[in-house]
């Protein structure tokens, strides 16, 4: 008798607790969702794309909304505070988006292979989620992550300063942001207790979401869906995003980092468009709130939201737009300068990783950096935690600049290619005993900061019937969800050559007599 009773109150607490666990989730999707209103009308977005979207931009907002009210409100009343904003701007959104003539798109119907790669994708998630169910966070998860959610909420949702400048807990890099653990915190406040079980929910989220943006932004680049989903679907078979250490089911920031650049960069790159229809707009409001919110997430989100900027300000100059937009890239400068005087007011302590930058130290240990090139170079063949994927970057990332010559196509590589550069020359300045121990023990999982943005190169490479032209482009109409503007095959034909511009023509659809987008890349 007693043991059935404590069985069916385990079984009780379950259900309480995966409840509590869709009401986190949700109001961090309600939070999100405010994002959206930022879109112009012209921008059309599936419901996939705006849960991905709302997902990504939630956590973010939560995490900054339980820090910034830390400092007027405590437990109980700071997570009932944070709950009344969240349902409050996922009412707002709901009321404003239901007025407007299309909120979302559906779906469409996917053709034969779309289908079978977008079950073979739904698999993989549903792995995903069972990785994360079996396996235990992993040391940085715990020490570095969770641990700062445990802490606050042991003290009614607010770090304690005495962890802060505590000397002892440097080694869990008390200067780290706050974005991955008080998303934690918050599946803490909800649940009424610090389980790690059901914390661990937010990252394979983040993967799902995340293969859900990539497929997404692969289509609006390349014109067809298709190339997108396989190239989604390979990725889970990359051992250091699925299973490896610090991959995307351990508890380590380094993934969910991965896909908020991926999709600053992404969008970018669709902002990037000559001929602005609305769309553009829409994709430069998502990439200005994705790259705002990097700092938030990790240290070297800083660096990211730098190569970020300077990629912004270039498609900024170069497409003539209203130094309004200039305005647009601040928001991330403001989160670096207010975490950083937050930490200086708090007198935290940082972890000694590495000396300070100075002419000095650099001439000293730059007998370093080829040591660092070759165990990158290794890093990049080790087939063992990464298959084939670098070699495969690198081939695509050759014939993307031989195919797609043009500000894009070069943007995409620096997006790429600098954080890697960068990361190297950080370990000049390790302070570690032995820096090939920093460097063995870090490298893989600063790579994953930039592995999706390869697999979308990965994915434009892939799309067929792409040729060098200097007549306008054309795109079939169906993989898109932007709302772009239809054109027949003729009006498309009549307008050939009257840009000098280089841009890119779909002969598959001149052939197929199918209608095409009028676009100008």
């Amino acid at each position: 008798m007693g043991r059935r009773f404590i069985r069916d109150r385990s079984d009780w607490e379950k259900k309480v607790n995966f409840l509590a666990l869709l009401g986190a989730i949700a109001t961090i999707l309600g939070a999100g969702s405010v994002f959206l209103l930022l879109l112009p009308p012209a921008t059309r977005l599936n419901i996939a794309e705006e849960l991905a979207l709302s997902w990504i931009f939630g956590t973010g907002l939560v995490s900054v909304l339980i820090w910034t009210f830390g400092f007027v409100a405590r437990a109980p009343f700071l997570p009932g505070l944070v709950a009344t904003v969240c349902i409050a701007l996922g009412l707002l959104t709901m009321k404003v988006r239901g007025r407007s003539a299309a909120p979302f798109q559906m779906l469409r119907k996917l053709r034969p292979i779309e289908l079978f790669l977008g079950i073979v994708i739904a698999f993989e998630i549903a792995f995903i989620f069972y990785f994360s169910c079996v396996h235990t966070l992993g040391g940085d998860g715990l020490l570095n992550w969770e641990i700062k959610a445990r802490y606050a909420y042991a003290n009614a949702g607010v770090l304690p300063a005495t962890y802060l400048h505590d000397a002892g807990r440097a080694a869990s890099h008390p200067e780290y942001p706050l974005a991955i653990p008080y998303t934690e915190l918050w599946l803490y406040f909800w649940l009424g207790d610090t389980n790690q079980f059901w914390a661990k929910t937010i990252f394979p989220l983040f993967y799902a979401a995340g293969i859900t943006l990539l497929v997404s932004i692969s289509s609006r680049l390349t014109g067809k869906t298709w190339p997108g989903l396989l190239a989604s679907s390979l990725y889970f078979f990359i051992p250091q995003i699925s299973t490896e250490t610090g991959s995307a089911v351990v508890g380590y920031a380094d993934f969910p980092l991965s896909v908020f650049y991926l999709t600053a960069m992404g969008n970018l790159l669709c902002a990037c468009r000559k001929h602005d229809d609305g769309c553009n707009d829409g994709a430069f409001a998502i990439y200005a709130v994705a790259a705002a919110m990097l700092p938030w997430i990790k240290r070297e989100g800083a660096i990211l939201w730098l190569i970020a900027t300077l990629c912004g300000v270039l498609v900024i100059w170069r497409r003539k737009k209203s130094p309004a937009y200039f305005l647009a890239l601040l928001p991330g400068l403001f989160v670096i300068i207010g975490w950083h005087f937050y930490l200086s007011q708090m007198h935290a302590v940082s972890s000694s990783d590495f000396m300070p930058i100075s002419l000095a130290a650099l001439s000293a240990n730059i007998h370093r950096l080829g040591p660092i090139m070759s165990m990158l170079f290794l890093e990049f063949t080790h087939i063992e935690i990464w298959s084939l994927f670098w070699p495969a970057a690198a081939f695509a990332g050759g014939f993307f600049l031989y195919r797609f010559r043009g500000v894009r196509a070069v943007m995409l590589i620096a997006a790429i290619a600098a954080p890697i550069g960068i990361y190297a020359g950080a370990y000049i300045f390790s302070s570690w005993p032995d820096y090939h121990d920093h460097v063995a023990l870090s490298i893989n999982r600063l790579l994953m900061h930039v592995a999706p943005l390869a697999t979308l190169m990965i994915s434009a490479v892939l799309a067929p019937g792409q040729t060098r032209s200097n007549q306008p482009a054309t795109f079939p109409l169906a993989a898109s969800g932007s709302s772009l503007n239809v054109q027949p095959l003729e009006t498309c034909a009549s307008i050939a050559g009257t840009r000098p511009d280089n841009v890119w023509i779909d002969r598959d659809a001149i052939r197929s007599r199918k209608p095409c987008l009028k676009l100008w890349l």
